[in-house]
């Protein structure tokens, strides 16, 4: 891919909204829309799943998005999340 074919697949990224019910088929799904966009970079991923979570998701997760580590930013964001909503439904029933 050349830089300029690059841009054009961040830019036409589309991620689903989040969803908090299903956080792990949510996570599957965004990992298809970058493989469909040929987005592979760790900082990229992260940054498109920060992007697009909400403030009171943030809120959860704000550790993360706040000092990140210098690498596995996007496997670290998206185990917490699973572990975070994966906890919070079965408190639930």
């Amino acid at each position: 891919m050349t830089s300029e074919t690059v841009e054009v697949a961040r830019i036409a990224l589309r991620l689903p909204p989040f969803w908090k019910s299903n956080v792990r088929l949510w996570i599957a799904q965004c990992d298809h829309a970058f493989t469909f966009s040929g987005i592979s970079s760790d900082d990229t991923k992260y940054s498109a799943l920060v992007a697009n979570l909400d403030a009171e998701t943030l809120s959860y997760v704000s550790d993360i998005v706040l000092s990140p580590k210098n690498s596995d930013k996007y496997h670290t964001l998206s185990q917490r999340l699973i572990t975070q909503f994966s906890v919070s439904e079965t408190q639930k029933n």
